[in-house]
C-alpha cells in the first residue's frame, strides 16, 4: 500500500509540473463523476449549475446508499478502475475507502495554496502517515439533546451530569406520565459507544486490544444500563420492532432525552419537530467523551481527471455550498469562519455546548481495516440481545470475540 501511495503521488506531481500547475485551465471542458451518499448531493441545483457553467466542468452525480458506495469502490478497485473521480466519505468510509488505499493523497494539490485548509477543521482526521486523503465537508460530533420544558414538568430544571442522574430523571418522567418512553436511542452501536465513552471507557488500548471487555469496565456498565432501558421500556418498543428510528420517533414527540448530533438542534424547527422549540443540547455526562464523525471528500487514486476533481472539491467546500448543505440538512460546516458567522446570525443553537463538547472526544479506531465489518456486527448483536433478553455481559464477550477474530483475520 505504501508503494502504491508513493507511485500515485509521484505521478500526480509530474503531471501537475508538466502543466505548470495550471489546474483551472486544464480543467476546462472536462467531465467528472461524483460518488456520494444522498445527503452529500449538492442541495442547491442552481449553485451547482453555476459552477459547471463557469468552470466548464460537467459533474455527473452518482447518489447511492453508503453500503452500495463502499461496494462500488471495492469492485472498481479490484478492476483497477476509478469508481468515480470524486468520492464522498463518512460513517465507515475511513476503513472501507481510505485505509484500503482507494483515495489519492492530496498533499501536492493542497500545497498549491488555492484552498485555505487552515479554515477547515478536522483535516488531521483524514491524515495518515503525513498523507492527507480528504477535505472535511462537515463536522458531526455525536451528542445528546433534550426537551427542557418536558424535563421541567417532571421537576428537573437542569440537564443531568451523570448517567445515574439521567436514568433517575427518565424514570421520574415516566412515573409522572410526562412521557411513557423518555429516552430516544437506537438498538445500535452508537448508543453503546456514546454511553461508554462518556463514562470514560477507552474502548481499545494502543495495540487495538478490546479493553471494553475487561472485567468491571465502564463499557460493561454502559451496556447493562442500555439494556435496562430497553427492558423497562424507557426506550420505545417501536425501536426494536424496526418500525421507526430514534430520530423521527423523537421528532414525532416521543422522548425527552435524544441521541442527536452536531446540528440536530436547529432554531425554528417547529414545522418538522413536535419537540420544538424546547430542545437544547446537553454536554455529555461524567467524563463526557464522544467521538467525532466528520464527512470528507476526496479523489479516487485511479481518477484520470485530477485537476477537474480538485476544482470541484474547492467549490464543494466553499462557503456557498456549505451554507446550502447547512440549510438543507443541518450538517455543521467544517469552515470555522462560516460556523462563527452562522452563530453570529443566530442560526446555530447551542453553539457554546457544541464548542465544549468538541473538546471532549476519544476517537474510535475507524481507520482500522476491520472496523467497518465489526461496527456493523455490533449493531446486529445489540439489536438481537435487546430483543431476546440475552445478558449484557454475554453480549460484551461476544463483541470482543468478534473483534479479536477480525483482527486476526485482517492482520
Amino acid at each position: 500500500m505504501k508503494t502504491s501511495k508513493l507511485v500515485s503521488t509521484l505521478v500526480l506531481l509530474i503531471f501537475l509540473l508538466s502543466l505548470g500547475f495550471a489546474a483551472p485551465a486544464a480543467a476546462q471542458d472536462s467531465s467528472i463523476s461524483f460518488l456520494t451518499a444522498p445527503w452529500g448531493v449538492p442541495p442547491d441545483e442552481a449553485l451547482l449549475n453555476a459552477f459547471m457553467e463557469e468552470s466548464g466542468i460537467t459533474v455527473e452525480i452518482q447518489s447511492v446508499q453508503t453500503a452500495d458506495l463502499h461496494s462500488r469502490v471495492q469492485v472498481a478497485a479490484a478492476a483497477g478502475e476509478a469508481p468515480a473521480d470524486v468520492i464522498f466519505i463518512t460513517q465507515e468510509g475511513p476503513s472501507n475507502v481510505v485505509a484500503t488505499g482507494n483515495l489519492l493523497p492530496l498533499n501536492d494539490l493542497i500545497g498549491m495554496g488555492d484552498l485555505d485548509v487552515d479554515d477547515i477543521e478536522k483535516m488531521d482526521f483524514w491524515t495518515i502517515d503525513g498523507d492527507i486523503y480528504a477535505v472535511t465537508t462537515y463536522l458531526q460530533l455525536v451528542m445528546m439533546d433534550y426537551n427542557s420544558a418536558r424535563l421541567a414538568e417532571a421537576g428537573y430544571e437542569t440537564a443531568p451530569t451523570t448517567w445515574a442522574e439521567l436514568d433517575e430523571m427518565a424514570r421520574a418522567v415516566k412515573a409522572a406520565g410526562v412521557d411513557d418512553h423518555p429516552i430516544a436511542m437506537g438498538a445500535i452501536n452508537w448508543s453503546w459507544w456514546l454511553i461508554a465513552l462518556s463514562m470514560g471507557d477507552p474502548m481499545f488500548d494502543d495495540d487495538l486490544n478490546p479493553v471494553f471487555a475487561d472485567e468491571g469496565s465502564k463499557a460493561r456498565e454502559a451496556m447493562a444500563l442500555l439494556k435496562s432501558w430497553f427492558d423497562d421500556e424507557l426506550i420505545s418498543p417501536e425501536i426494536l420492532a424496526g418500525s421507526i428510528g430514534q430520530h423521527p420517533l423523537f421528532w414525532s414527540g416521543v422522548g425527552v432525552f435524544h441521541q442527536g448530533w452536531q446540528g440536530s438542534v436547529v432554531p425554528g424547527n417547529a414545522e418538522t419537530s413536535m419537540q420544538a422549540p424546547n430542545v437544547e443540547y446537553m454536554v455529555l455526562p461524567e467524563v463526557g467523551n464522544t467521538w467525532s464523525f466528520p464527512a470528507g471528500i476526496g479523489i479516487s487514486v485511479d481518477s484520470e481527471n485530477v485537476e477537474a476533481a480538485w476544482e470541484f472539491i474547492k467549490w464543494y467546500v466553499g462557503e456557498a455550498n456549505m451554507t446550502a448543505i447547512w440549510n438543507a440538512f443541518g450538517l455543521y460546516p467544517s469552515r470555522t469562519s462560516l460556523a462563527a458567522a452562522l452563530n453570529e446570525a443566530g442560526e446555530v443553537q447551542g453553539y457554546d455546548q457544541i464548542v465544549e463538547q468538541g473538546m471532549r472526544t476519544n476517537e474510535l479506531p475507524r481507520f482500522t481495516l476491520w472496523w467497518g465489518p465489526w461496527s456493523s456486527s455490533v449493531s446486529e448483536h445489540i439489536l438481537e440481545a435487546m430483543s431476546s433478553g440475552a445478558s449484557s455481559d454475554d453480549l460484551i464477550d461476544a463483541l470482543a470475540d468478534e473483534w479479536n477474530s477480525l483482527k486476526e483475520e485482517y492482520e
